[in-house]
């Protein structure tokens, strides 16, 4: 059996992200799908998005496309007639347990605000503007999202979901996610991990301070 063929047991349906931990990143590489959704709510121009996909596995970007198609939208009635993408995330393995060494956990107080962007492809154009309790992201697909931020301690931080502009992502409001800074690579750039309280689905990044 394929390497690739093992996505399918891993997911069965999916919101926007899918996670799988490999051995052949450094810390996270994406494969970014584009399709269309019609006004039956069907999917159609299945493609992966070549410029915005930085994870080369041939096997598991084929992977990837097959997954999607044998996936299943939460609210297809609410994405009609536009154009979406679904993100996998490829994760270095040692990540899944890695924790910020506590000596180095002071250092992320320089990321408790301030105006960050995702070094994500998939996300280039969101910028997000961290307050003292509030975050708020512009740009890209998603609009202007908003979201209460509770620093836990100096490394771990809590996001409520406020407002989401879009239909399909309105049950989303009221969420939880907790986040934990497990890395940081430099002054400005941290690697996070985080759940929605509740939800096994984690989902890792980088993020940079402007």
């Amino acid at each position: 059996m394929k390497k690739f063929l093992f996505l399918s047991f891993i997911i069965i349906s999916f919101s926007s992200y899918s996670q799988i931990f490999v051995n052949d990143v450094n810390r996270v590489a994406v494969v970014v799908i584009d399709y269309c959704v019609d006004e039956n709510g069907k999917r159609y121009d299945i493609k992966i998005n070549q410029e915005k996909s930085t994870y080369k596995h041939k096997g598991w970007r084929q992977g990837c496309i097959e997954n999607f198609k044998n996936g299943k939208l939460f609210y297809p009635m609410k994405m009609t007639n536009k154009c979406w993408q679904s993100v996998y995330y490829f994760v270095n393995s040692k990540y899944k347990t890695y924790q910020l060494p506590e000596e180095e956990r002071p250092k992320c107080k320089v990321f408790h605000r301030g105006k960050f962007k995702y070094e994500n492809p998939a996300y280039s154009k969101t910028i997000m503007k961290r307050r003292k309790n509030r975050q708020i992201e512009k740009g890209g697909l998603g609009g202007r999202q908003v979201y209460k931020i509770k620093w836990v301690n100096d490394h771990e931080y809590e996001l409520e979901s406020i407002k989401m502009p879009l239909e399909k992502d309105k049950h989303k409001e009221g969420n939880i996610i907790s986040v934990e800074i497990i890395e940081i690579l430099n002054d400005k750039t941290y690697l996070y991990k985080g759940h929605i309280k509740n939800d096994k689905n984690v989902v890792f990044g980088l993020i940079t301070k402007l």
